[in-house]
């Protein structure tokens, strides 16, 4: 079973927010944190963000809150400034506003707000900004060491690093690339008369070797 990211019973991949986190950050700024939560107590957010807002109504107000906190610091937001992760494999809805800082104070940070909980100030560790959009992507591996990295959607990326998709490597089921245990299988096939005792759970069956495959959070 992948630590990081898991396949759902509902036959779907979940990310664990946390550890995405971790893996682009340096950890909280305790100090910034609390700094910001105080700042916010007297100065509540006003006006308008736009459209990116209008799927995280209950964030709007932190995040303008977190803007205007770093305006008044004068702090430089960078691009891309706000990014905004709702209908994703992450298990959490999230915002990111990223700013950098003077090297004497913090270096580049990232606000983040996870839910409708009060935003957190991270150090921020990525390199390629890219890397905060890549909200969906996982490594699907088997025990026989074959893989595949799968971004979203169709897309996959294989071993060699060429670009395929699911419905070529994994079939073109409507549950692609998911499928039930080979006995299950068998018995919806008529094949055999009982099903086995997986309930139904759904299985990512290697093309290659034909052993349960299983997903993880790739290496950022």
């Amino acid at each position: 079973m992948g630590i990081h990211a898991r396949i759902e019973p509902g036959g779907y991949v979940s990310i664990d927010t946390a550890a995405w986190l971790e893996q682009r950050t340096g950890g909280p700024i305790d100090e910034a944190t609390a700094d910001l939560l105080h700042w916010a107590e007297t100065h509540p957010a006003a006006g308008a963000e736009g459209w990116i807002l209008a799927s995280i109504p209950r964030s709007r107000g932190w995040i303008l809150t977190a803007r205007a906190w770093c305006t008044q610091q004068g702090w430089e937001l960078v691009e891309p400034d706000l990014i905004v992760h709702t209908d994703t494999r992450l298990d959490a809805e999230i915002w990111i506003l990223r700013a950098s800082t003077p090297t004497a104070d913090f270096g580049r940070i990232a606000i983040v707000g996870v839910d409708h909980d009060p935003p957190v100030v991270f150090a921020e560790s990525c390199t390629d900004s890219g890397d905060w959009f890549l909200a969906d992507t996982v490594d699907v591996f088997c025990p026989d060491g074959h893989g595949w990295t799968w971004r979203t959607g169709d897309e996959l990326i294989d071993a060699t690093g060429s670009f395929t998709t699911v419905a070529a490597v994994f079939g073109t089921g409507d549950d692609a690339p998911f499928t039930l245990a080979p006995p299950c299988t068998l018995h919806h096939d008529g094949q055999l008369p009982h099903s086995c005792t997986c309930d139904r759970a759904p299985w990512i069956r290697c093309p290659t070797c034909g052993r349960r495959c299983d997903v993880e959070l790739p290496a950022c």
